[in-house]
């Protein structure tokens, strides 16, 4: 896994992986993760489902994280636009999360400014590519926080 780890953190800035890792990734790491609850990614990878701010249809997005009393995710899509999952939770906060076998609903709340920095470097310690997305990006990249929430039944 160690190997992995240092090819994925290697190549993931590298121009000609990042267009693959774009299409391919996400697809093989959605597929697994919602029917078996695995992943291709040497990251602990959440899968985050949310609602379509315009078609109101689910959309699952494959996502590394980081734990702290939830899940932290950075909406930074390899420096691209702001992905849609972002938008569409700016829009409608609640979503689905599936760490592993297990789902829960969440609640999303954007990482205030002030602690956006502490959030950027905690990523970037894992998966240094992080702070080159930023500076492609050219626009603020969204830190989010997803909270479960208590099973229905339980207080």
């Amino acid at each position: 896994m160690a190997l992995y780890q240092s090819f994925a953190r290697w190549a993931g800035d590298k121009p000609w992986f990042r267009p693959v890792a774009r299409r391919v990734l996400p697809r093989v790491d959605s597929r697994l993760l919602q029917s078996r609850g695995w992943q291709a990614t040497p990251f602990p990878t959440l899968l985050l489902t949310t609602t379509g701010h315009r078609s109101g249809e689910l959309h699952h997005a494959p996502l590394y994280y980081l734990e702290d009393d939830g899940f932290v995710v950075i909406a930074s899509n390899y420096g691209n636009q702001e992905p849609d999952w972002s938008r569409n939770l700016a829009a409608e906060p609640t979503c689905t999360i599936k760490v592993g076998k297990s789902r829960r609903a969440a609640q999303a709340e954007r990482v205030p400014d002030e602690n956006w920095a502490h959030w950027l470097d905690r990523f970037a310690a894992f998966y240094p590519p992080y702070r080159d997305y930023v500076a492609r990006a050219g626009r603020d990249i969204p830190i989010w926080k997803l909270t479960p929430l208590p099973a229905p039944g339980v207080p």
